[in-house]
């Protein structure tokens, strides 16, 4: 793609910056970089899984990982980003063994975090609370993410993963409405299970589940 060869250059460019001149800045002009390198590493993510899954064929890389530590990874990736926007995050993450696309896995994450520190409420403290742990009636691991967000309205609720759709709530004009179409497209495929909960101006609450490896 001709896109991705021309971003690919300011990128390489910003990431040496960051890790050869930190002593340089100041320590916001470091966050407000490190947030643009987020945000422009997410839009290329999201723009290279849209393509993938256009694919009429699509292969996934299906291996034994360790959950927590890969929602670690991704917590380490946006830590930046976490401290500029002043989100606490507190952790239950246990050692839980999945099948699945770690890569895939990773997006699907960073796309919910993203989304948490985004629709932040700037009215009280942030937090994201993270757990995972076996739930015996449904016989799946899982992974649940809660946050002190603004939420979403019980009117927009059952739309949220559909292409395109931003929500009637102001506080949504940035959205794309592509993330989550992206989250619930590769949940289907990888056989992920996703339960949502909100209401407005008090959180947003997301469950991935995954199914148990057999002995």
């Amino acid at each position: 793609m001709l896109f991705m060869s021309e971003i690919k250059t300011p990128t390489s460019l910003l990431n040496f910056v960051l890790q050869n001149r930190k002593e340089e800045m100041s320590e916001l002009v470091y966050q407000r970089l490190e947030h643009a390198k987020i945000n422009i590493n997410d839009h290329v993510e999201q723009i290279l899984f849209y393509a993938r899954l256009q694919a009429a064929h699509v292969d996934y890389k299906l291996e034994i990982i360790s959950l927590n530590h890969s929602f670690e990874d991704v917590l380490l990736e946006l830590q930046s980003l976490l401290d500029e926007k002043d989100v606490k995050v507190t952790s239950q993450l246990e050692d839980v063994p999945i099948v699945s696309d770690e890569r895939a896995l990773q997006f699907i994450f960073t796309q919910i975090l993203v989304n948490a520190v985004k629709y932040s409420n700037v009215k009280m403290d942030s937090f994201i609370w993270l757990k995972t742990g076996f739930d015996s009636v449904k016989d799946r691991y899982y992974i649940r993410i809660c946050d002190n967000g603004i939420g979403v309205l019980s009117s927009d609720l059952p739309f949220i993963f559909d292409k395109g759709f931003t929500g009637d709530n102001t506080n949504r004009n940035q959205s794309t409405g592509i993330g989550l179409y992206l989250v619930k497209k590769l949940c289907d495929e990888l056989q992920i299970e996703i339960e949502v909960d909100s209401k407005y101006e008090e959180g947003f609450v997301i469950q991935f589940l995954f199914a148990k490896i057999e002995d």
